[in-house]
């Protein structure tokens, strides 16, 4: 039949077409023009705008990691405003998944190089890659330091010196844009330099914890010291936070210590186990702030200060015994906060932030949350870890040691949250999604011998 002809001569033009490198190459440069304009010239918020006010005053602090802060600082000899932040932002996002993508088609692994560019458009992705924020500057610059290193691993060749440097430095980057991105920055270090560290995962975990920990003072020392950053001690949230917690499910208001004069009423209707932000210097309940997190001696003046002034203000030295002490009279109390706390952050869809769950939301709505909740990501995340722990018995494999790094990455950092989070918001997890789907594609793309 004529037909059917037609569609035999053409069907190996378009194979070939599909799988040729060249053309996902030219995709992945038509995607990121397309996001850099559809977006520019970028969505600021208030994180982003403070950190851009103290870049034009040329006064750092370290509420919000200065790192970010001393890039823009760079950036700002390109051009003012938030163009230049947003075009770095948007450039590594699509260089690593690009680099990804075409190293799997080069693999000879073309659906999973289309997958992964698939990936990079997920909306809610895309929502946060044109948002000024630190969560996407570790998430961009971790994604295209792996994909750096993947690109000559999937090859079997040696990682160049120059490349080498090039991803130590966006590592290190993305390891001071977040305080707890310590979490996540061992595997894909030793993914650079020795990846048969990853051959043995569960060693690997044990000793990222008190690296991760040593890495902490560390970047304090490099903030303070090396970017002259006014140290404004923002642990403070986290144990106001804790503490504020702890006396809401245990209902003793003893854990806020002598002489502060809380009441069941002011820690009822302030507490909610999402964020903290009702307790800041900003928030409807500032007092909880200025009583915990200020020197006795300045509690006074500090009420007449906006939130900045009340943040620098000398920090109540007795604060960091009173969350150890709440932590350890309570035990029960503070898992049953933590856990409230990391229950919101995980279960939340790109749509569902803030919305009234009382008010019913189209069939759609409710599958898009489902299907962009990072409770979903993070499970398939351990379904894939305990896969690649499970395979031991077949040889090491640059795929295997590609989504090992990925996964080792992702999990530790989202579960840090359940210590250290104080706020809810899809940003916080974006790397440990980003990491997850990315580590699925290329595991499950590993073609598999008998």
């Amino acid at each position: 039949m004529p037909i059917m002809d037609s569609v035999r001569r053409v069907s190996p033009n378009v194979s070939m077409a599909v799988t040729n490198p060249a053309l996902l190459a030219a995709a992945a440069a038509l995607f990121a023009a397309a996001n850099l304009a559809a977006g520019f010239p970028g969505e600021p918020g208030p994180d982003s705008q403070s950190q851009y006010a103290q870049v034009v005053a040329g006064q750092l602090d370290d509420w919000h990691p200065p790192i970010m802060a001393w890039l823009w600082s760079a950036l700002r000899l390109v051009a003012d405003g938030d163009a230049p932040m947003f075009s770095f932002q948007v450039s590594f996002y699509w260089l690593g998944f690009g680099l990804i993508a075409f190293a799997l088609a080069r693999a000879g692994r073309a659906a999973a190089a289309w997958v992964t560019l698939g990936a990079a458009l997920f909306p809610p992705f895309l929502a946060l890659n044109i948002v000024l924020l630190k969560d996407v500057g570790m998430a961009v610059t971790f994604l295209a330091a792996f994909a750096a290193v993947f690109w000559h691993r999937v090859q079997g060749r040696d990682v160049p010196p120059a490349i080498v440097a090039a991803t130590l430095l966006l590592l290190l980057y993305g390891a001071l844009v977040r305080a707890n991105a310590v979490f996540a920055v061992v595997p894909l270090f030793a993914y650079l330099v020795h990846p048969r560290w990853l051959g043995r995962p569960w060693r690997l975990l044990a000793l990222s914890l008190p690296v991760a920990l040593a890495l902490v003072p560390a970047a304090n020392l490099v903030n303070q010291r090396l970017l002259d950053a006014q140290p404004f001690r923002p642990i403070r949230a986290l144990q106001i936070f804790d503490i504020t917690g702890i006396a809401f499910h245990s209902a003793d208001l003893a854990v806020f210590g002598p002489g502060n004069g809380f009441t069941r009423d002011e820690v009822t209707r302030c507490y909610v186990p999402t964020f903290w932000d009702r307790l800041s210097p900003w928030g409807e309940c500032r007092f909880f702030w200025n009583r915990l997190a200020v020197a006795r001696d300045q509690q006074a003046a500090v009420e007449k200060l906006a939130a900045r002034g009340a943040m620098a203000a000398a920090p109540n030295p007795d604060l960091p015994d009173l969350w150890i002490k709440a932590i350890i009279r309570h035990p029960l109390a503070y898992a049953r906060h933590r856990l409230a706390h990391f229950a919101s952050e995980v279960s939340r869809g790109a749509s569902n932030g803030e919305l009234d769950l009382a008010v019913p939301r189209p069939p759609a709505v409710v599958l898009y949350d489902w299907v962009t909740a990072s409770a979903l990501w993070l499970a398939i995340g351990a379904v894939l870890l305990t896969q690649l722990v499970s395979a031991r018995a077949l040889h090491r494999t640059a795929s295997r040691d590609a989504a090992l790094a990925l996964t080792l990455s992702a999990l530790p950092y989202a579960g840090a949250y359940l210590i250290i989070g104080v706020a809810t918001e899809m940003r916080y997890l974006l790397w440990s999604l980003m990491a997850i789907s990315v580590a699925t594609v290329i595991w499950l793309s590993t073609p598999r011998r008998a």
